[in-house]
């Protein structure tokens, strides 16, 4: 529904629409404040996406660093199919894990790895532009 059409968004609704859309114009934003709820996750699961999560904007790491970040080393292949099933994209970062084999991996949210290109180019610019001297 579209705002001010008998929909009414929460204050906290407003704030996330507008961090969204300061996060799409290049400023680098954090959403590790938002409560999710992931009670429905199997364990190993929860504790991928925690993970993920707290990687940090402009950064990335690798489906192995991540499955060793949840205690399982040798389980990239399953860290990725939990990624490939996030239901948060942008809330948890999932476009920040790639394959260690180098290039980009697959992406499930719509755009798929042109859209995950597309969001690493976006924050490394965010990182260039709050690196670099302001004139």
């Amino acid at each position: 529904m579209v705002p001010g059409a008998g929909y009414h968004a929460t204050r906290w609704q407003q704030s996330l629409v507008h961090r969204l859309q300061a996060y799409a114009e290049g400023a680098a934003m954090d959403f590790g404040d938002i409560l999710l709820d992931l009670g429905r996750l199997t364990t190993f699961q929860r504790t991928v996406l925690r993970h993920c999560r707290g990687i940090a904007y402009g950064r990335t790491m690798t489906y192995g660093q991540l499955a060793g970040l949840a205690g399982v080393p040798r389980a990239a292949r399953a860290v990725g199919n939990c990624l490939a099933a996030n239901p948060l994209p942008l809330l948890v970062p999932c476009h920040r894990v790639l394959p260690a084999t180098g290039g980009c991996g697959a992406y499930s949210a719509p755009g798929g790895a042109r859209l995950k290109r597309q969001l690493l180019a976006l924050e490394a610019e965010g990182v260039a532009r709050a690196g670099s001297p302001r004139g």
